[in-house]
Protein backbone atom coordinates (compact mmCIF):
# COMPACT_ATOMS: atom_id res chain seq x y z
CA UNK A 1 0.00 0.00 0.00
CA UNK A 2 1.24 3.22 -0.98
CA UNK A 3 3.07 5.49 1.89
CA UNK A 4 0.26 8.45 1.10
CA UNK A 5 -2.29 5.86 1.61
CA UNK A 6 -1.27 4.17 4.96
CA UNK A 7 -0.97 8.31 6.06
CA UNK A 8 -4.68 8.89 5.32
CA UNK A 9 -5.59 5.68 6.92
CA UNK A 10 -4.47 7.23 10.20
CA UNK A 11 -7.43 9.62 10.14
CA UNK A 12 -9.64 6.21 11.55
CA UNK A 13 -6.74 4.13 12.84
CA UNK A 14 -4.79 4.03 15.43
CA UNK A 15 -1.46 5.70 14.99
CA UNK A 16 1.22 3.20 14.26
CA UNK A 17 4.85 4.27 15.54
CA UNK A 18 6.41 0.64 15.14
CA UNK A 19 7.34 -1.08 11.67
CA UNK A 20 5.86 -3.68 12.77
CA UNK A 21 2.55 -1.89 13.43
CA UNK A 22 2.48 -0.55 10.22
CA UNK A 23 2.73 -4.02 8.43
CA UNK A 24 0.14 -5.04 10.44
CA UNK A 25 -2.02 -2.12 9.78
CA UNK A 26 -1.35 -2.34 5.95
CA UNK A 27 -2.05 -5.98 5.69
CA UNK A 28 -5.18 -5.35 7.60
CA UNK A 29 -6.38 -2.77 5.32
CA UNK A 30 -5.60 -4.56 2.33
CA UNK A 31 -7.49 -7.82 3.36
CA UNK A 32 -10.65 -5.89 4.63
CA UNK A 33 -10.79 -4.06 0.82
CA UNK A 34 -10.57 -7.61 -0.43
CA UNK A 35 -13.62 -8.97 1.79
CA UNK A 36 -15.78 -5.30 1.41
CA UNK A 37 -15.46 -5.87 -2.47
CA UNK A 38 -16.22 -9.76 -2.22
CA UNK A 39 -19.25 -8.98 0.42
CA UNK A 40 -19.96 -5.64 0.19
CA UNK A 41 -20.11 -3.44 3.38
CA UNK A 42 -23.18 -5.26 4.70
CA UNK A 43 -21.97 -8.73 4.13
CA UNK A 44 -18.25 -8.56 5.42
CA UNK A 45 -17.80 -8.64 9.17
CA UNK A 46 -15.06 -8.03 10.81
CA UNK A 47 -13.86 -11.95 11.69
CA UNK A 48 -14.26 -12.24 8.28
CA UNK A 49 -11.68 -9.63 7.69
CA UNK A 50 -9.37 -10.58 10.66
CA UNK A 51 -9.11 -14.05 8.96
CA UNK A 52 -8.01 -12.74 5.60
CA UNK A 53 -5.47 -10.42 7.55
CA UNK A 54 -3.98 -13.21 9.64
CA UNK A 55 -4.87 -11.56 12.99
CA UNK A 56 -7.30 -12.10 15.69
CA UNK A 57 -10.22 -9.26 15.90
CA UNK A 58 -8.76 -8.25 18.87
CA UNK A 59 -6.15 -7.14 16.82
CA UNK A 60 -8.30 -5.68 14.31
CA UNK A 61 -10.64 -3.44 17.55
CA UNK A 62 -7.27 -2.39 18.92
CA UNK A 63 -6.62 -0.42 15.83
CA UNK A 64 -9.88 0.66 14.36
CA UNK A 65 -12.66 1.41 16.65
CA UNK A 66 -15.16 -0.11 14.60
CA UNK A 67 -15.89 -1.35 11.10
CA UNK A 68 -17.65 1.84 9.62
CA UNK A 69 -13.71 3.56 10.59
CA UNK A 70 -12.12 0.70 8.95
CA UNK A 71 -14.27 1.25 5.96
CA UNK A 72 -13.40 5.09 5.47
CA UNK A 73 -9.65 4.39 5.77
CA UNK A 74 -9.63 1.85 2.45
CA UNK A 75 -11.75 4.64 1.27
CA UNK A 76 -9.09 7.27 1.77
CA UNK A 77 -6.65 4.40 0.38
CA UNK A 78 -8.80 4.28 -2.79
CA UNK A 79 -8.13 8.15 -3.56
CA UNK A 80 -4.86 8.46 -2.42
CA UNK A 81 -4.27 5.47 -4.53
CA UNK A 82 -6.21 7.31 -7.73
CA UNK A 83 -3.51 10.76 -7.12
CA UNK A 84 -1.06 8.48 -7.10
CA UNK A 85 -1.70 6.77 -10.41
CA UNK A 86 -2.40 10.55 -11.98
CA UNK A 87 0.73 12.14 -10.09
CA UNK A 88 1.85 13.60 -12.40
CA UNK A 89 -1.40 15.56 -13.42
CA UNK A 90 -1.38 16.36 -10.08
CA UNK A 91 2.37 18.00 -9.98
CA UNK A 92 1.95 19.63 -12.80
CA UNK A 93 5.03 17.83 -14.45
CA UNK A 94 2.28 16.27 -17.02
CA UNK A 95 3.50 16.79 -20.56
CA UNK A 96 2.13 16.78 -24.01
CA UNK A 97 -0.37 17.83 -26.21
CA UNK A 98 -3.91 18.75 -24.69
CA UNK A 99 -5.24 15.63 -26.45
CA UNK A 100 -2.49 13.77 -24.57
CA UNK A 101 -3.52 15.00 -21.54
CA UNK A 102 -6.77 14.15 -21.68
CA UNK A 103 -5.83 10.48 -22.72
CA UNK A 104 -3.76 9.94 -19.71
CA UNK A 105 -6.51 11.51 -17.46
CA UNK A 106 -9.16 9.20 -18.72
CA UNK A 107 -6.06 5.81 -18.70
CA UNK A 108 -4.98 6.27 -14.87
CA UNK A 109 -8.64 6.96 -13.83
CA UNK A 110 -9.81 3.80 -15.55
CA UNK A 111 -6.83 2.22 -13.91
CA UNK A 112 -8.07 3.31 -10.61
CA UNK A 113 -11.55 2.38 -11.30
CA UNK A 114 -10.43 -1.58 -12.55
CA UNK A 115 -8.22 -2.15 -9.63
CA UNK A 116 -10.75 -1.19 -7.17
CA UNK A 117 -13.95 -2.02 -8.76
CA UNK A 118 -15.41 -4.20 -5.53
CA UNK A 119 -14.27 -2.01 -3.03
CA UNK A 120 -15.63 0.88 -5.61
CA UNK A 121 -19.44 -1.25 -5.53
CA UNK A 122 -19.18 -1.30 -1.39
CA UNK A 123 -18.54 2.45 -1.29
CA UNK A 124 -21.71 2.96 -3.57
CA UNK A 125 -23.40 0.87 -1.48
CA UNK A 126 -22.60 2.28 1.62
CA UNK A 127 -22.41 5.71 0.49
CA UNK A 128 -26.30 5.66 0.76
CA UNK A 129 -26.21 5.80 4.20
CA UNK A 130 -23.21 7.23 4.96
CA UNK A 131 -22.40 9.93 2.92
CA UNK A 132 -19.44 10.37 3.83
CA UNK A 133 -18.11 7.22 2.10
CA UNK A 134 -19.22 8.76 -1.29
CA UNK A 135 -17.91 11.91 -0.71
CA UNK A 136 -14.24 10.56 -0.87
CA UNK A 137 -15.24 9.90 -4.78
CA UNK A 138 -16.38 13.28 -5.05
CA UNK A 139 -13.71 14.92 -3.40
CA UNK A 140 -11.27 13.31 -5.56
CA UNK A 141 -13.38 13.60 -8.71
CA UNK A 142 -13.27 18.26 -8.21
CA UNK A 143 -9.25 17.69 -6.91
CA UNK A 144 -9.10 15.74 -10.73
CA UNK A 145 -11.08 18.44 -12.48
CA UNK A 146 -8.89 21.08 -10.93
CA UNK A 147 -5.67 19.87 -11.91
CA UNK A 148 -6.72 19.02 -15.28
CA UNK A 149 -7.62 22.47 -16.03
CA UNK A 150 -4.91 23.73 -14.70
CA UNK A 151 -2.56 22.05 -16.62
CA UNK A 152 -5.09 21.55 -20.11
CA UNK A 153 -5.11 25.90 -19.44
CA UNK A 154 -1.21 26.14 -19.82
CA UNK A 155 -1.59 24.43 -23.12
CA UNK A 156 -4.52 26.64 -24.26
CA UNK A 157 -4.79 29.79 -23.05
CA UNK A 158 -7.85 31.35 -21.59
CA UNK A 159 -11.28 29.96 -23.90
CA UNK A 160 -13.82 31.12 -22.09
CA UNK A 161 -15.66 27.51 -21.26
CA UNK A 162 -12.65 25.66 -20.15
CA UNK A 163 -13.50 25.19 -16.74
CA UNK A 164 -17.23 24.06 -17.28
CA UNK A 165 -16.24 21.41 -20.54
CA UNK A 166 -12.89 20.05 -17.75
CA UNK A 167 -15.94 19.42 -15.17
CA UNK A 168 -18.81 18.12 -17.49
CA UNK A 169 -15.59 15.88 -18.97
CA UNK A 170 -14.84 14.57 -15.76
CA UNK A 171 -18.43 13.92 -14.72
CA UNK A 172 -18.60 11.86 -18.00
CA UNK A 173 -15.63 9.72 -17.44
CA UNK A 174 -16.73 8.85 -13.76
CA UNK A 175 -20.24 8.48 -14.44
CA UNK A 176 -19.02 5.83 -17.46
CA UNK A 177 -16.65 3.82 -15.04
CA UNK A 178 -19.45 3.92 -12.35
CA UNK A 179 -21.52 2.17 -14.63
CA UNK A 180 -18.86 -0.21 -15.43
CA UNK A 181 -18.14 -1.14 -12.43
CA UNK A 182 -21.66 -1.24 -10.78
CA UNK A 183 -23.04 -3.39 -14.13
CA UNK A 184 -21.22 -6.72 -14.79
CA UNK A 185 -23.09 -6.88 -18.43
CA UNK A 186 -22.33 -3.35 -19.37
CA UNK A 187 -21.79 -3.64 -23.61
CA UNK A 188 -18.40 -1.62 -23.16
CA UNK A 189 -16.21 -3.62 -20.77
CA UNK A 190 -13.81 -1.41 -19.00
CA UNK A 191 -11.42 -4.17 -18.53
CA UNK A 192 -11.10 -4.22 -22.34
CA UNK A 193 -8.45 -1.66 -24.07
CA UNK A 194 -10.02 -0.73 -26.83
CA UNK A 195 -13.24 0.75 -24.40
CA UNK A 196 -10.63 2.78 -22.62
CA UNK A 197 -8.98 3.94 -25.90
CA UNK A 198 -12.80 4.70 -26.99
CA UNK A 199 -13.36 6.87 -23.73
CA UNK A 200 -10.16 8.93 -24.07
CA UNK A 201 -11.03 9.63 -27.82
CA UNK A 202 -14.67 10.72 -27.14
CA UNK A 203 -12.97 13.22 -24.69
CA UNK A 204 -10.97 14.56 -26.57
CA UNK A 205 -13.12 15.33 -29.51
CA UNK A 206 -15.64 16.88 -26.58
CA UNK A 207 -12.53 18.85 -25.34
CA UNK A 208 -11.67 20.32 -28.91
CA UNK A 209 -15.31 20.97 -30.25
CA UNK A 210 -15.79 22.81 -26.58
CA UNK A 211 -12.73 24.95 -26.75
CA UNK A 212 -12.15 25.79 -30.64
Amino acid sequence: MAKESIMLAERWALPAQQERSRATRARILSAAERVFAEKGYDGARLSDIAAAAGCSVGTMYFRFKDKDALFFAIAESFAADGRARLEGLFSGKLRGNPAEIVEEFVRGTAANFRAHKGLFRAIVERGMEHPQAMNVIFHLREELAEALERTLRGRLGRPRNLRQSVRMMTQMVYGFLLTGVLNKRAPTPIAQKRTIDELAAAMIAYLEARTK
